[in-house]
């Protein structure tokens, strides 16, 4: 298994993470022995959200042997072409070793601002995802689709990764899962309980073999959020509230899963949090469930610099070691 951290992008008002903390944490984790860095992408968020080729590209000029992810980027926001210009570029800073989760989107706002309507996503999603293959595989074409017409398209420099960086397909509906399978290189899991989880991972995997591809070639990401500590009561302590507010703004931004503010017993089944051997209890059972890659996400907006490189670090020599 594979271990990555997802660096904190949100601003917020008690505490705000600076370009240079990502930086010493992006330092850090390569150090410690993680696999990748993530970031993700938000739009139109109150406190300021750090954007991810900004991240993504000074991570890559800062770093020699951790490789960097996106996870997930809202792929209908985009025009194929030039995502895949930032795609193969940012492969070149990262000697070759760049993930790029893409998803529908589902936050109105996200998308309806960039133009386009929401009964619009999945063709664009589809389309786009078909020209973008193709462009970071090294094509040189015309174009003329339902939502993209252009000519003699292509991508210089090509990526470094042969044939191209992988991409993967996020969703937690049936239909997104098998889009993954059958569209995309790898399957980025919502973060969820872990009986649904491993039911999605099932899926996906029964989906693959159904699209004729190679199992071993497939793969699978969750991101789970946590803390580890000395304590569980030190771990519960670092995360309150500031995991619990970012899931609030979730409801707000209309994700069903809860209808009030959430309460650590609502998310604990879907949470690492605790002392070392109980978080590694729980990475034993992703790992049994066919988890490739677990991203660990530990810092949330308000939560200070020294507070996250705590929990990265006793993560790192303590829990992904066992797994390795």
């Amino acid at each position: 298994m594979e271990f990555g951290v997802y660096l904190n992008q949100y601003g917020d008002s008690r505490y705000q993470t600076t370009y240079d903390e990502l930086f010493e944490q992006a330092e850090y984790i390569e150090e410690l022995g993680y696999e990748t860095a993530v970031v993700g992408e938000r739009h139109f968020y109150e406190d300021g959200f750090y954007d991810p080729f900004t991240c993504l590209s000074a991570l890559g000029a800062r770093t020699d042997s951790l490789g960097l992810m996106a996870n997930i980027l809202i792929l209908p926001a985009y025009h194929p072409i030039h995502l895949a210009e930032r795609i193969a570029n940012i492969d070149h800073l990262t000697n070759g070793d760049s993930r790029w989760g893409l998803s529908l989107g589902y936050r109105e706002s996200e998308l309806v601002n960039f133009g386009v309507d929401m009964d619009d996503r999945v063709g664009r999603f589809m389309e786009s995802i078909h020209v973008l293959k193709r462009l970071l595989e090294g094509d040189r074409f015309d174009y003329d689709g339902d939502h993209f017409s252009f000519e003699d398209g292509f991508v210089r420099p090509e990526p470094v990764q042969n044939p191209r960086p992988r991409l993967y397909g996020g969703g937690s509906a049936e239909v997104a899962i098998k889009r993954a399978a059958y569209r995309t290189d790898g399957f980025t899991a919502a973060v969820t309980v872990p009986e649904e989880l491993e039911r999605d991972i099932e899926l996906y995997e029964n989906a693959v073999e159904e699209a004729g591809k190679d199992p071993d070639e497939s793969s699978v990401t969750i991101m789970v959020d946590g803390y580890v500590a000395e304590t569980e009561e030190e771990a519960y302590d670092a995360l309150d509230p500031y995991m619990l507010d970012l899931h609030e703004e979730y409801i707000k931004w209309g994700n069903p899963e809860f209808d009030d503010r959430p309460t650590f017993e609502d998310v604990d089944d879907q949470c690492v949090i605790g002392t070392p051997e109980q978080v590694a209890e729980k990475i034993e059972r992703f790992e049994e469930m066919g988890v490739d890659h677990f991203i660990f996400r530990t810092q949330f907006g308000g939560m200070s610099q020294e507070s996250a490189l705590e929990s990265i670090r006793l993560f790192g020599e303590e829990v992904a070691p066992q797994f390795r």
